[in-house]
Formats: structure tokens, sequence, C-alpha cells
């Protein structure tokens, strides 16, 4: 099944994507592969960064004692987040992948991921083998496991089928080898060749931005020599190789496929599962750079008003899975990769958005920034930590409809919880000693209660639509001109 035509074919190392249910130990194995193997050693946290590594395996059935010389393979694994909002970057894994490891626990059987990376391969048309993992459990069933496979229209070998397959512990190392071995053999049967004479190509996994290198693309060659010093382009963007790592971190001159590797180079931010192409005729060979597919920048319909954030990620591939998470309940007026800078939180101050932080550093300057103008920003290196983060937000905010809403336009004085404020109500009418929430861009950011009302120096027993009014105002929240308070009748049971 070769992709090359030329007579100077050569064959290449199968590039593999490892997909499965989350816990089902897509990590485990991919981790023990890394610190079994000799080479897959020494990059240690390099190739978390890189996603994509290069283990050499001697099979089992050549590295025998009658033999007087052993035959190794290299083999590249991609790695993949396992979360939901990284259902894209599992899609480009088995897009670019040669073959996968369906990997399924023998104490849980299929789940939801487990059907989802099913459909993904067969889509795809990625062959695969089954790694039926955990069989240490005392509650291992690997029948079970083979059952749900058939009820999912995957026919293993000697069960009906001739999807190949292999029970395996990464706990005691048993049937890892094999599973190996396997891997090595469909390599072989697939026939993966490429030309070394041919103008390389191969395609972006992510790209990130570097204070002091620039713009960053890990990439994996699928054909074809990569150099220092070539001509690179992708339908995006385009630029000059100035610095070529391979998948361990270490400078190399050229490299050849199947290896993934970092370079340096490109004039933007190529989009991840974007191809390359190598050459003074790549750039053509795509026509016009193209804008981007992901419309990171465009802000929602005010139509359809929603609470506004403005996302900051480590790699186009988690921009990617952070605003397809939050995108249907947040409104995001900006996206970008890269630390979050002062200049974030300024346009943050303009657009009244929130700051979400996916594994990226808060620079001095924007958190000085932020806290003055008290911009809230929130980060971690978790997704499922900042989704929940801001769920919590979304059910603080939701409340029974509020009985008046005032705009707050001018801060008079702050004494301890104490504060003097003025606004204009906005809709509806209230009276003094009622409880307030506090909504900032679209979010409720604090709790308190109204003292007091006067207009014109006058205390007033209620204030009105279009009134502007004075307020003794009690919270612990620092107050910012633009806030909107959304006054609730205790009596009402709103909160």
């Amino acid at each position: 099944m070769s992709e090359n035509t030329s007579k100077n074919l050569l064959p290449r190392p199968p590039i593999v994507v490892v997909v499965g249910h989350v816990d089902h130990g897509k990590t485990s194995l991919l981790d023990y592969l890394r610190k079994t193997n000799v080479v897959a050693k020494e990059a240690g946290g390099i190739t978390q960064s890189i996603g994509a590594y290069e283990i050499t395996h001697t099979p089992i059935s050549i590295n025998q004692p009658n033999q007087q010389k052993s035959a190794s393979y290299k083999i590249t694994f991609i790695d993949t987040p396992g979360h939901e909002a990284f259902s894209k970057m599992r899609v480009r894994g088995a897009n670019i992948a040669d073959l996968a490891i369906l990997v399924v626990a023998a104490d849980e059987g299929v789940k939801p991921q487990t059907v989802e990376a099913i459909k993904t391969l067969n889509s795809a048309s990625t062959p695969f083998v089954v790694a039926i993992t955990k069989i240490d459990k005392t509650n291992a069933n690997v029948d079970k496991v083979k059952s749900e496979l058939l009820s999912q229209e995957v026919f293993l070998e000697g069960f009906g089928g001739n999807v190949i397959w292999q029970p395996i512990s990464v706990k005691t190392g048993s049937g890892v080898n094999e599973l190996l071995d396997l891997v090595v053999l469909m390599g072989d049967l697939l026939g993966l060749t490429y030309d070394p004479k041919a103008p390389a190509s191969g395609y972006v996994l992510e790209s990130l931005k570097d204070n002091r290198r620039g713009i960053v693309a890990h990439i994996i060659l699928k054909n074809g020599v990569l150099n220092e010093g070539d001509e690179i382009a992708t339908p995006s963007t385009s630029g000059k190789i100035r610095i070529l790592e391979n998948f361990l971190g270490k400078r190399a001159k050229n490299l050849e496929p199947s290896a993934p590797a970092a370079i340096v180079g490109f004039d933007s931010l190529p989009e991840a599962g974007d191809e390359f192409k190598i050459g003074p005729a790549a750039k053509e060979s795509f026509g016009e750079p193209g804008k981007p597919t992901r419309d990171y920048g465009k802000a929602d319909s005010d139509e359809n008003p929603k609470p506004k954030v403005a996302l900051k990620a480590d790699t186009s591939g988690s921009l990617e899975a952070l605003r397809g998470t939050l995108g249907d309940k947040f409104g995001v007026v900006d996206a970008a990769v890269g630390s979050i800078t002062d200049g974030d939180v300024k346009s943050a101050i303009t657009t009244g958005a929130l700051i979400v932080g996916f594994r990226v550093k808060v620079e001095r300057a924007a958190e000085n920034l932020a806290q003055a103008q008290h911009v809230e920003i929130i980060t971690s290196d978790v997704i499922y930590r900042l989704v929940e983060a801001l769920d919590a937000r979304l059910k603080a905010a939701e409340v029974k409809t509020p009985v008046a809403e005032l705009l707050l336009l001018k801060i008079f004085s702050a004494t301890g919880r104490r504060q003097i404020i003025g606004g204009r109500v906005l809709v509806g009418s209230f009276k003094g000693n009622i409880t307030v929430k506090i909504e900032r861009a679209g979010v409720i950011v604090g709790e308190g209660r109204v003292l007091n009302v006067q207009i014109e120096h006058k205390d007033v027993q209620e204030a009105q639509t279009g009134t502007e009014c004075g307020l003794l105002f009690e919270s612990d929240t620092v107050m910012r001109v633009g806030d909107k308070l959304q006054l609730f009748d205790s009596s009402t049971g709103s909160l």
C-alpha cells in the first residue's frame, strides 16, 4: 500500500496514534514505552511538549538466542490528549497516523470515547490493533470486552473477524512487547515508503509562540528529507527553517520520515493539522495564504449576548480545544496563542471580557494592571478545571429576573466594605435595603446590599427607570465603573 511511485522508494517507520476512553490506559501505555525504551527515555518532558516521539523495538520473534543478528524497527507515536475538549486533535491524529492502537480497559469495557475513537478510525480508514488493557485487575473480563466490541462492529481475530488484538498490562509489562510486534507487522503489511529525492512534506501537529525563539511548529515528516534552511509553506503561512530539532530537542541538519520534529522559521502560526511542503514552489502550490479556518477573533452577535471571554493558550491545538469547549456558553471576543500580556488586559478593559488562560503564564505587567483595573484572569494547566470554574460562574449568574438594573457611573468613596456610588436605573424600580448581584462582563463577580438611596442628595423611598441616584452600598467586591447592579427584592425569593 505504497503512497509513492518513484523507483527511489525506501521503507519508513509506521506513525501510530493511541486512542481510547479516558483512564483506559492510553497515557500509561505511552509512559511505559517512554520509560522502557532507551531512546524515548532520553526525551523526558520534551516528548510531552512535542506530542510525538520515536522508539526502537526489536521483535521477540527475531531476538532469539539462536539468531546471530537481531533487527530493530523504529515506531513513531503521536500523543493526543484524552479530555473531550481535544476531540478534534484526536481526529487529526487518526488522519495523520498510518495505524492506531485502540485501548479498551478489561475492567470497564467499551465506553463513550471508545465508540468515538472507533468512528474516527473508520472515518479516516485508519487500520488499528486493539489493546485490551489492565488485565492485571481482579475484575478484568476480556470476554466481555470482545462481546462489547462486537456490538460496535469491531470483529476481533479468533472471534469472527480479522482485527488483531493483544491483552496487556503496563503494570507488569505483560503483552506490551507482543503488542509492539503486531504494530511492526502491520507496518510491514502496509508497505510504508518514502522517496528521499522528493520534496519533503508532512503535517503540523501543533504550533506555539516561544518568547525567545519566536514561532515554533511541531511537525511530523511523511515524505522526502527535511533540511535546515529549507523553504517551507502551509495553506496559511510560509517561511524558512532556521532551526530544526529532533524529538529529543537536539539540533539536526536533516531528518527522514517518519520523524517528529520541532522547527523554527514560520512567519506566522501555522494551523494544527495543516499539510506542509518544502521548496521554492511550495508557497505557490497552496495559492494565496488563506484566512485561518478557525476564526478566533470573531465576537458573538449582540443579538445573542453571552458572557464575554478572551482566550489564551499554549498552542494552536489547545486554543482550538478551549474555544470549542466554551464557545457555546460564552462569547469569545478574542483568542490567541501565547502568555497573557498587559495588552490582553487592556483589551479586556475595553470589551469587558474575562481572561481565560490554558497552560500559559501571566506576565507581571499584565498581573499588576489586572489587579489595578479589577480584570479577572482565570488560568489552569488542566482544561476540565477551567471548564468547572467557568461553569460555576454561569450557575452563579442563573438567578430569577431582578426587579431593577442599575449601571454604575461613578464611585465617590470606599471605606472598608461600604462604598458610595452613583448610577442610572436602566430598568425597573427599587427601594433601599435591597440585595444586589454585581455583574461584570456578563459574569456575576460579587454580591452586596443597598443600604440607602438618594436623589439630588435627598433620601428617597424609591428610584425608578431613567433616574440617576446615589447609593450607600455594602459589599466585599471592589466596584468598577461600568458594572451592572442586579437588584432583587428579597421577598420574592430571587436569591
